[in-house]
């Protein structure tokens, strides 16, 4: 799975359909050899971990496990609660860019490989103070993403029968979010109006019965909007709480259809003492009958759809030594296929105040997925394990 700010969403294609024989066989196969079958399919970490989300919308919400909504370190808590940016007084400018790459190893029915991708993620944020109760905002971030490559499967000997022919799909969604809050008192509201832009990719190697293959390409792009609604309240000195609703959206074209999930976020800092704070989140993405159709794809097993909904929770701690700022955090995402499971994210960053104005962030991430393995017998099995890896770096400025 690789990452793109421009990120496009793409599927994938099985014929065996249009070749009655190969379906047949299919269909009457044990029910252990189908789900083997469609773990192997379903390997791309994004579409079996939390379901096309990506929650490393910067450098320091990366570093946050963005568990930190309740309390705004800098223009990117747009991308988390956007009612919380009444804590920014000056206008501020967050720019941050992502190098993300995951590693897929495999051992399908007796065959080994693997294969890695990467790709940076920029991202920008702006929020703006108009007096001392109305702020505006505006984002720039990608938060659906994903790159996925099926390889050719066959029957193991004797049989030898292609199932899947090659193909890669790249789903990529990019949100630009104004958004605007009004302070009262020790709470804030905040409005975010959403457009999203999809640019989508199909390849699919096209074989014919008797030998001979070619690939068919797909591209395309689409648009939509959605919204969201967000409150912060400041309950006292050492306790801020948040929570946000972002509502599902529908759009598409002749070629795709994307139905993507609302998400329901809250949020709690603690400011354990002046210069240490505890944040905490739990969110719900309503996966479960949502994702992304294709037309010429008829996504058998559920490869870019949700089987369930996906629960997070995530925690994370900030100490404050004079200009610097360490941060750790991990994060746990519920997989939304049906073999279920858990993903599990570990960060770490830093970030340095040069002056008043400048602040520069660094941060890194490793992610273990939820490993899938269906043993058919002493000599074949399906196991599929998917990591990740990440570096951000990102800068803050302070008018």
């Amino acid at each position: 799975m690789s990452l793109l700010f421009t990120q496009k969403l793409h599927g994938i294609k099985i014929h065996h359909a249009r070749m009655p024989f190969f379906h047949s066989l299919i269909t009457n196969m044990s029910l252990t050899q189908r789900i083997a079958i469609t773990a192997m399919v379903c390997s791309s970490p994004i579409a079996n971990a939390t379901g096309l989300n990506f929650w490393e919308s910067s450098t320091s919400n990366s570093a946050l496990a963005s568990a930190n909504g309740a309390s705004a370190v800098d223009a990117s808590i747009l991308a988390t609660a956007p009612s919380s940016m009444t804590q920014l007084k000056t206008t501020t400018v967050t720019a941050s860019v992502t190098r993300y790459q995951v590693d897929t190893d495999y051992d399908i029915l007796g065959t080994q490989s693997s294969y890695s991708k990467a790709n940076p993620i920029p991202a920008g944020f702006m929020v703006m103070p108009i007096d001392s109760n109305w702020f505006v905002g505006l984002a720039a971030y990608s938060r659906t993403a994903a790159d996925i490559s099926i390889s050719e499967f066959r029957l193991p000997p004797p049989l030898n029968i292609r199932i899947l022919e090659q193909a890669r799909v790249r789903p990529i969604v990019v949100s630009f979010a104004p958004s605007v809050a009004y302070k009262m008192g020790d709470v804030s509201i905040g409005l975010t109006l959403e457009y999203q832009y999809a640019d989508y990719l199909l390849e699919v190697d096209k074989c014919k019965f008797l030998g001979g293959c070619n690939t068919e390409t797909t591209t395309g792009n689409t648009d939509g909007w959605t919204g969201a609604i967000s409150a912060t309240w400041q309950a006292n000195s050492w306790l801020t709480l948040a929570a946000t609703h972002r509502l599902d959206s529908q759009f598409g074209d002749s070629n795709i259809q994307f139905a993507l999930p609302s998400i329901t976020s809250v949020y709690g800092t603690i400011a354990l003492t002046d210069n240490w704070s505890w944040h905490n989140t739990f969110s719900l993405s309503r996966w479960d009958g949502q994702g992304v159709t294709y037309t010429d794809y008829d996504d058998p097993i559920q490869l870019l759809k949700g089987s369930r909904h996906s629960k997070r929770y995530a925690t994370s701690m900030e100490y404050r030594i004079g200009q610097l700022a360490l941060r750790g955090g991990v994060s746990m995402d519920e997989a939304i296929d049906s073999f279920g499971g858990e993903d599990v994210r570990y960060r770490l960053g830093a970030a340095y105040t040069v002056n008043e104005h400048l602040t520069l962030d660094l941060s890194g991430f490793s992610e273990n997925y939820a490993r899938k393995n269906v043993r058919l017998n002493e000599s074949y099995q399906v196991d599929v394990q998917n990591k990740g890896y990440g570096v951000s770096f990102g800068l803050t400025y302070r008018y």
